[in-house]
């Protein structure tokens, strides 16, 4: 993904997204940490991110930091032990969140999770079923990307790990890119990226399998913020589309804007937390 900072500011980025995944440091007086799961690069959370965290600082009066985790284990574990005050995470860690960990939901994304498998244009792969003792990328096994096509897997006697050869790419933005190196015979991401790759990239690649919908990403806010700071919270979430900053954004990450998340959303996601029970 090209940046659009300068090259005088690559350096600040890099330091930042090498704090963001570091051991997390107790939060200074006032100071709220913004959890986002760590589904992209460092350095592309630092770049698409530091909007909204700067937009959150500003609508609440207070320094807002932005963290992440080193795998989605560790973000999963940061968030049970409470050491985010925010978190942006995928529908299913979300659900585990406010169930397990008390975490209050505040927005969805417009965005919808729509999964894709890709191949390139070449192989001789057609669907999915062709994937029998081949090789397949996805970005962390406890993703929403993973037990979707895994279900979709499991319709053509198929099961990663099994009789589809499972290729961790530690982040999603990985995924093409272990296409394109042969590292991979396919691979499974979400819209939100294949839609956005470079037109390079979706040159050489096509789709194999193209999911149904299931709501998208979500934030949720640490119940220690008190509610009226939990309220102050939403609301700057759903005024971020109407910044400049946050046109700028939702026009970048596609994820439409932020909404109201509800009691009936966050139940649908409930069949895609059993991967948890054993965590």
């Amino acid at each position: 993904m090209k940046s659009r900072y300068g090259k005088s500011q690559l350096p600040i980025i890099f330091i930042l997204a090498c704090l963001l995944f570091s051991p997390l440091a107790k939060a200074e007086k006032g100071e709220l940490i913004f959890g986002v799961y760590p589904y992209l690069s460092p350095n592309q959370i630092v770049e698409q991110f530091t909007p909204l965290s700067n937009h959150l600082s500003e609508a609440l009066g207070q320094p807002v930091t932005m963290r992440s985790a080193p795998s989605f284990e560790q973000f999963i574990e940061r968030t049970r032990a409470g050491e985010y005050d925010i978190i942006f995470t995928a529908p299913h860690m979300g659900r585990m969140a406010e169930k397990r960990d008390g975490y209050f939901p505040l927005a969805q994304s417009g965005y919808q999770i729509v999964i894709v498998a890709l191949t390139k244009k070449n192989s001789p792969i057609k669907s999915l079923g062709d994937l029998r003792d081949r090789k397949l990328a996805i970005g962390a096994k406890l993703s929403m990307t993973y037990q979707i096509t895994n279900h979709a897997l499991g319709k053509k006697g198929l099961e990663l790990g099994k009789n589809v050869n499972f290729v961790n790419t530690a982040s999603f933005s990985n995924v093409v890119e272990a296409i394109l190196r042969d590292e991979a015979d396919a691979g499974a991401t979400a819209t939100l990226l294949w839609d956005v790759a470079p037109t390079e990239q979706r040159a050489q690649l096509r789709e194999i399998f193209r999911a149904p919908a299931v709501p998208g990403l979500v934030l949720l806010g640490h119940p220690r913020n008190g509610k009226a700071t939990l309220k102050k919270i939403q609301q700057a979430l759903y005024n971020f589309g109407k910044t400049p900053a946050g046109v700028i954004y939702f026009n970048k990450t596609q994820q439409v804007d932020f909404r109201p998340l509800d009691t009936a959303t966050m139940k649908r996601i409930d069949p895609y937390t059993a991967v948890f029970d054993a965590h």
